[in-house]
């Protein structure tokens, strides 16, 4: 028997999946963080923050926190009581509005870049 793939276990599956990137991001922040101990390391670091591949990953983890924080969302309100009949359209609305709100960061962080 194969397993049927649905817009719920995709929101299921990416909620868990960005969970474990940010998980590691943080850490990493956190390891990076904790080894500016003096203004050089600080000042090369933030000239690194310049670079515009830096600065497109950074998207990336905009990304991230976006589907994390609205397929969170989406299970809040399932533990809340809201019907399962509305899962579907909580997914999709909340990929619409992660895309929106994507682009819309994505358009005013960019014009910061280039």
């Amino acid at each position: 028997m194969r397993y049927k793939w649905s817009i719920n276990s995709l929101a299921w599956l990416f909620h868990r999946i960005t969970g474990i990137v940010l998980s590691f991001y943080i850490i990493a922040h956190i390891y990076v963080l904790s080894h500016l101990k003096d203004p050089e390391s600080y000042n090369r670091l933030m000239g690194m923050m310049k670079n515009p591949i830096v600065k497109i990953s950074e998207l990336g983890l905009f990304a991230v926190v976006l589907i994390h924080v609205f397929a969170g969302l989406r299970v809040t309100f399932l533990e809340a009581g809201i019907s399962t009949k509305y899962q579907k359209h909580m997914a999709y609305t909340g990929a619409v509005f992660i895309a929106l709100v994507w682009f819309i960061g994505a358009v005013y962080f960019l014009k910061e870049v280039f």
